[in-house]
């Protein structure tokens, strides 16, 4: 005989199915692809603002010393105060490589080491009140001032470079035998990023040889150092790490920052991406161009696409988002720069944007036809990026040579007034990728991979932010919590403000026209079964297993 299943029963099936799947699903997303028992928040308790901002992230059970009691946003992550290791204090914004090693990466690197925690460890989070600039190791304002870091570069012998960017090759000894020539260590030029343009979780990606030492073959000027030799000799992927800063202003202007990192929700049909060019031909130029966005003039394997016009027709071409979400200027001159509306402009003033801002990618500075404020007149130079309304997650990523500078202090530089990062976080930004010396256009970070990694994707903001850096060892400073993840509307099936399991049972129950094809169908289903599940992945394709 044939049995048969009440109505109810079915039901009570489907039910249970779909619990077990979500069960799965919310066990991975306690597991993020970037895992907070993969991060090492490294502080110093000497530092007020350090061992301040390490509490508020860490909490201050982990951080001895607080000011103030707080439970910390990410307990489960690890944490380093330098104090206990025996180095001196690192405070300075400025830092030379001799005291990088000794009071930065060695303490670092030890304390990985002789807990055998180098393979655990995937990210390092640096905190206010440390040195974020190495200086060259002989000219050493080399990185302030273009026609020396030209010099320097085509000498082959650019040593400056962001702590950040140094640190992402923890374990390498990249100043050895360095002695001011060209080519002599791996420390002049930049090392071509393996994880550059990755899509999968850094986690997945196997990082056995880690701590090896890695060998490189220069090409081009600068140089550029390209991974040579096989097996433990060759860098790959997963032997980066992940480097990010948690800095701003003031204390409460980090604070601010980390607080929009928890809460990053993206409306696909209310926010907007700025890709604010100048002078372009609106194409996306197979090859290199004059455009600052598509130079492939030194770094030349750095280069990777004619990157503002390929990113806005990537996006335009992703069916989730509407097509006002990307917002793309060409031109330059008169009214041809886009500004927010939180301060009043002087006519005929810019292409004024009112939805909250996902992204900010612009020329800044170095765009023509730059509007000015209304009340003293001033060039928009130093403050565009602060007039947008921005949407919690809010990205600032500019093609300009020093918007990295000001943290700790140590303000603008006289002679090529820009946005700074620093200025953006304290008005409501979230992320950044900031330059700390003259970087050279070729390096900029791609803004087409924070945007497919990120914005439309399921990493981390740590892994699309080292995702979109091409080369390390450079001048490029990752801004913002490396753990943060981004919800989209499109996804939230459910209209809970974020996008987990419930968003499974609600398409189950209703499909929804995710991609707005037209039609709810299997693609729709699978865009939110890969939003949700993505974490899971990670953990299944751990790289440590």
């Amino acid at each position: 005989m044939r049995s048969r299943l009440s109505m109810r029963a079915v039901s009570r099936v489907m039910v249970l199915g779909l619990a077990l799947a979500a069960g799965m699903v919310m066990c991975a997303e306690a597991r993020a692809q970037l895992r907070q028992d993969e991060v090492l928040v490294v502080y110093d308790s000497r530092v007020a603002d350090s061992r301040e901002v390490a509490a508020y992230y860490a909490g201050s059970v982990r951080v001895a010393g607080a000011a103030v009691t707080r439970r910390g946003l990410r307990r489960g992550v690890f944490v380093l105060d330098l104090a206990t290791t025996g180095a001196a204090v690192a405070t300075a914004p400025d830092i030379s490589y001799a005291d990088f090693i000794a009071r930065l990466r060695d303490p670092i690197r030890n304390h990985l080491v002789s807990r055998g925690m180098t393979r655990q460890i995937r990210a390092i989070v640096t905190t206010k009140g440390l040195a974020h600039r190495i200086l060259d190791t002989d000219l050493p304002a080399a990185g302030d001032n273009p026609s020396l870091l030209i010099g320097e570069y085509s000498a082959n012998d650019a040593t400056c470079a962001s702590v950040e960017a140094e640190l992402a090759l923890l374990y390498q000894n990249l100043t050895a035998g360095e002695a001011g020539g060209g080519n002599d260590s791996f420390a002049d030029g930049a090392i071509l990023n393996p994880f550059w343009k990755q899509t999968r979780a850094l986690s997945s990606l196997v990082n056995t040889n880690i701590t090896a030492a890695k060998t490189f073959t220069a090409s081009g000027g600068g140089p550029t150092w390209l991974a040579a030799g096989a097996g433990a000799s060759r860098l790959v992927p997963g032997d980066v790490l992940i480097v990010s800063r948690l800095d701003a202003p003031t204390l409460a202007d980090v604070r601010g920052m980390i607080d929009r990192a928890s809460r990053v929700y993206y409306d696909v049909a209310n926010h907007v991406v700025l890709l604010d060019e100048s002078d372009s031909n609106g194409i996306a130029d197979g090859g290199p161009n004059g455009e600052l966005d598509n130079s492939a003039g030194g770094f030349t394997p750095l280069r990777d696409a004619d990157d503002y016009e390929i990113s806005r027709d990537e996006m335009l071409g992703d069916g989730r988002f509407f097509p006002a979400f990307t917002r793309y200027n060409a031109l330059a001159g008169g009214t041809q720069f886009f500004g927010g509306p939180r301060i009043m402009w002087q006519a005929p003033g810019p292409i004024l944007v009112l939805p909250p801002a996902v992204l900010i990618a612009s020329q800044g500075a170095n765009h023509n036809g730059r509007p000015r404020d209304q009340d003293t007149g001033t060039l928009a130079d130093t403050f565009y990026a602060t007039t947008f309304n921005m949407a919690d997650g809010c990205i600032f990523n500019s093609i300009e040579s020093y918007n990295g500078r000001a943290f700790g202090g140590l303000g603008q530089i006289s002679f090529a007034q820009q946005q700074q990062a620093s200025s953006f976080i304290a008005a409501g930004g979230t992320f950044a990728i900031g330059n700390v010396w003259e970087p050279l256009a070729d390096t900029i970070a791609d803004n087409r991979y924070l945007l497919r990694n990120f914005v439309r994707g399921s990493l981390s903001w740590g892994e699309a932010a080292l995702s979109a850096t091409p080369g390390l060892s450079w001048m490029q400073m990752t801004i913002g919590d490396p753990l943060a993840k981004a919800h989209r509307s499109s996804e939230d099936v459910d209209g809970s403000l974020r996008v987990d399991a419930a968003d499974l049972y609600a398409w189950e129950r209703t499909p929804t026209d995710v991609n707005r094809s037209g039609t709810p169908d299997g693609t729709d289903r699978a865009l939110v079964i890969g939003s949700v599940r993505a974490w899971e992945r990670a953990g299944m394709l751990s790289g440590r297993r």
